[in-house]
C-alpha cells in the first residue's frame, strides 16, 4: 500500500527540494508502511526488508534508478538522516507500546507476561517473557 502511494507522488518529486520531499515523506508513506508496527515480532529479515524499502523511497525522492551504483551512506548524507531511521522509528513505537502496556492493568499485560493462575507441574521450569 505504502509503494502505491510512493508511485503516485512522483509528479511530487521533480517540482520541490529535497528536504520538502523528505517530510512528505515522513508524514505520508512512512506512517503508512509502518502502521500497526507495535504488535509485529521483527526478524532479521523483516528489518533487511524495511531498510530496502526505506532506501527505495530515498531512491525514488532523487529520481535514481536502480541500475545506478551510488552507495546508500551518500544518499543518506544528502538526505542528512541517520543510518535505518525507519527501522528506529518503529523500534522506538513498539518500546512506548510495551512502557503502555505495563503501565495499564489490562488482557494484553496479562497475555504478555503470561502468568496463570494454579501450581506447575514438576519439571520444566515456568516460561518468562519479560
Amino acid at each position: 500500500m505504502a509503494v502505491g502511494q510512493l508511485k503516485k507522488m512522483e509528479k511530487i518529486w521533480k517540482g520541490q527540494d529535497k528536504q520538502t520531499n523528505l517530510k512528505i515523506v515522513k508524514a505520508c508513506i512512512f506512517p503508512t508502511a509502518i502502521y500497526g508496527c507495535e504488535g509485529w515480532t521483527l526478524t532479521t529479515a523483516d528489518e533487511k526488508k524495511i531498510n530496502a524499502f526505506e532506501m527505495k523511497c530515498y531512491r525514488r525522492m532523487l529520481i535514481i534508478p536502480w541500475i545506478v551504483k551510488r552507495k546508500y551512506t551518500e544518499i543518506l548524507k544528502e538526505f542528512k538522516v541517520g543510518q535505518d531511521w525507519l527501522l528506529n522509528n518503529m523500534k522506538a513505537r513498539k518500546l512506548s507500546y510495551f512502557g503502555h502496556l505495563k503501565r495499564h492493568d489490562s488482557l494484553e499485560k496479562h497475555i504478555l507476561e503470561a502468568r496463570l493462575e494454579g501450581k506447575r507441574r514438576k519439571g520444566r521450569p515456568t516460561r518468562r517473557w519479560t
